[in-house]
């Protein structure tokens, strides 16, 4: 299965993100800097617990992953980050708002945004799902 696909389908577990009314956040107003060592392991709190991310600004380093979407040909890029019980797995965040130029699948990057939810179809059913709102993105070297 995609990762993308993957994320999404981990987001519809339990309607995490489709409450009724608007959405509530606790997120923190200042930039959170997710260290490499728990990137997995915050990630994983994002999609369990979104309503105390949502809003928030964070700063990731991980792995620029690409997926093209096998029905539109779009490209959909995210950043991941290794899953340390698990070497080779890895969870992510899909990345919006910005341009890849100059970036490759697989390059280590630094990106900041603002942890957003989007809608989109997951086997054939509009679904929500979090999504990181560019400010910046960099290759590091």
């Amino acid at each position: 299965m995609k990762k993308r696909r993957w994320i999404a389908a981990m987001l519809c577990v339990g309607s995490l993100l489709t409450a009724c009314g608007e959405k509530k956040t606790d997120a923190p107003k200042e930039m959170q800097y997710i260290k490499t060592s728990v990137f997995y392991a915050t990630v994983m709190d994002m999609y369990q617990n979104p309503d105390a991310y949502l809003g928030g600004q964070y700063h990731f380093v991980g792995e620029l992953y690409a997926s093209t979407d096998s029905e539109t040909g779009n490209v959909y890029y995210s950043v991941y980050g290794e899953n340390p019980a698990s070497p080779g797995s890895g969870i992510g965040i899909e990345l919006s708002d910005c341009s890849f130029d100059g970036l490759e699948a697989g390059d280590t990057i630094t990106v900041e945004g603002t942890l957003d939810s989007d809608k989109g179809d997951f086997e054939g059913k509009e679904r929500e799902y979090l999504v990181l709102r560019v400010s910046s993105i960099e290759k590091r070297e």
